[in-house]
């Protein structure tokens, strides 16, 4: 049975981990889990395999923005920086988001964001 929810909760659910994390624990593959809700760990851990530099995860609402995933889009190659044009938010920043409507379901979100994250290539 497929669950759905309210865009506004399932928003509320998507908040960024890293306020809850000790000042100083570094970032990487294995600490990635502390940073970030489980929704992002998929396609965070793509990310972070393909060397594309992850600055931020979560609502996206104190920003107005799509939930989803913060990018540093200087970091990019040529090539992967001409997939990341369409999904600019910055000068500097690109978004790998995806829009939550009311029957968006946990596993939809996730898979639009794996989607994404795996258009990108190794860098």
């Amino acid at each position: 049975m497929k669950t759905q929810y309210d865009p506004n909760t399932l928003a509320a659910g998507l908040v960024d981990f890293a306020a809850h994390v000790d000042a100083g624990q570094k970032f990487n593959r294995d600490t990635m889990h502390l940073f970030c809700s489980p929704l992002f760990l998929r396609a965070m851990y793509m990310l972070y395999d393909k060397n594309i530099r992850t600055l931020s995860c979560g609502s996206g609402k104190e920003r107005g923005i799509l939930p989803g995933i913060t990018c540093d889009y200087l970091s990019l190659t040529d090539e992967n920086k001409k997939l990341a044009d369409a999904l600019m938010i910055s000068p500097i920043e690109f978004r790998i988001g995806a829009e939550i409507k009311a029957d968006t379901t946990l596993e939809q979100f996730e898979q639009a964001l794996l989607e994404i994250s795996a258009a990108f290539k190794q860098q």
